[in-house]
Parts: C-alpha cells; structure tokens; sequence
C-alpha cells in the first residue's frame, strides 16, 4: 500500500466536519454518493476526492477539505434564503466548475470568487434550481460577499494554488497548512498544534504566559489557539479572559 504524502494533507470526515462546520453525513455524500430507493440508480458523488478509501474509511486532502467548505457556505446560505439546493443542482455545478476552470477542485481555486457567478449561473439554468437562483439569479451580492469572504481565508501561491487556510476568521493566527504538522491547525508563529497549545494552557491552569514561552510563541497566540480549539465545538464562541 502506498503512503499518502504528507503535503496532500489527510483529514477524517469527523476533522473535516469540525472545521467546516458541514455534517459528516453531507461530506460523505458529496465525496461518496448515495444510495437511493430500490431501483434508482445510486447518486454519484459531487467531488472528486484526492485519497482512495483505506480500510473502509473515508480520508480528506487538503484541496477536499476547502472544497467542503467553500460548497458548505453556498448550501448554507441557500438553506437561510429558505431552500436547499438539490443534489442535481450541486453536482451540475461541481462538473461544470470542473469544465470550466480546468481543475479536479475548482472550489478550492481562487478564480471560483471571479467565475463562479458563470458557473452556478450556469448549473442554475441547466436544472431550474430556485435555491441557487436565490443566490446568483437577479442579485449576485450573496454569493459575491460569500465567496468573497471563502477566498480572503485562503493563502495562495504564485501558482495560484492553494497553500494554506484560515478556517475560523476570528482567530486569524490559527491556520491549517497541509506541509506542517500532517495538516493540523496550527499558532502561526510558533508552528505549534493548537490542540496542543490548548493542553498545556488547561494543564497548567489558564496561564497563557507560561505556555507561550514554552512553545515560543506571545500570550495572544496561545490565546487564539484556545479560542479556536473551544469555538470549533461552540456557538456563540466561549468568551476568554484576558
């Protein structure tokens, strides 16, 4: 069996959800398919994944992950318009992105901010889907202000691919490269896990200082990492102390 490089970044479904915020079930379908009643021919999977299934389980990479999340965001403010995209209409999108834009994840690309408008125009047209209507239709504010927003938490690279994320924009210094730490989130200066700068912030009794000169790093980092390691499972964030 051979390795998966570490660059690609792995992520489980259960990761991903947290960072995402996207249900583990959803991600499993847009990567997977699903199966249909008797006689329907199952539902094909909406992504194109960059790790085969290993021993039965389901492994993201790092261009997977973003495009989970750039789709979660297009979903979810489909649903708060009042409607849920369908699963046509997703997968419309996702094969014409892929045409368009030249790229097995073209959610993860930052000229999904510039040509997605075309795009989910585009898969809107083909399937008469009213949700994606509701988001590029007449008014493309929403998904300009959504994939506007996408593609600032995204650091890319002269070749325009994506190097690394910045999942929660409340704590910009916690960041998630696939070239460090297997893809973790890390504290951006001190390359530290933030769940293991929030280990040693709870073992040693909420003293930031100390952590920080431990890990090399300021109070506010260590700060940030344990607002991200309780935000990612909490809503509204849990406030700290100073």
């Amino acid at each position: 069996m051979n390795a998966i490089p570490a660059s690609l970044g792995i992520y489980s479904v259960a990761d991903a959800a947290r960072l995402t915020r996207v249900p583990p079930r959803q991600i499993r379908g847009w990567l997977l398919g699903y199966a249909q009643r008797r006689g329907k021919a199952a539902a094909a999977p909406v992504l194109r994944r960059q790790h085969e299934t290993r021993e039965n389980e389901l492994a993201l990479g790092f261009l997977d992950l973003l495009e989970v999340a750039f789709l979660g965001r297009i979903v979810q403010a489909a649903e708060r318009q009042g409607r849920a995209p369908s699963w046509r209409a997703i997968r419309t999108a996702a094969e014409t992105a892929r045409r368009v834009l030249g790229t097995d994840h073209p959610f993860a690309v930052r000229r999904i901010h510039t040509d997605g408008r075309r795009i989910f125009a585009e898969a809107q047209a083909e399937t008469g889907d009213r949700a994606l209507y509701d988001l590029v239709g007449d008014n493309y504010a929403i998904y300009d202000v959504l994939a506007a927003g996408f593609v600032a938490s995204v650091e890319y690279g002269d070749d325009e691919e994506p190097r690394r994320w910045t999942p929660d924009g409340r704590f910009p210094r916690v960041v998630v490269d696939p070239r460090r730490s297997f893809g973790r989130p890390i504290e951006a200066r001190s390359g530290a896990p933030a769940e293991a700068l929030f280990d040693a912030w709870r073992a040693e009794g909420g003293n930031a200082a100390r952590v920080a000169a431990f890990f090399g790093t300021d109070e506010a980092g260590v700060r940030e990492a344990v607002g991200f390691q309780l935000g990612v499972d909490a809503s509204p964030p849990v406030p700290l102390a100073a």
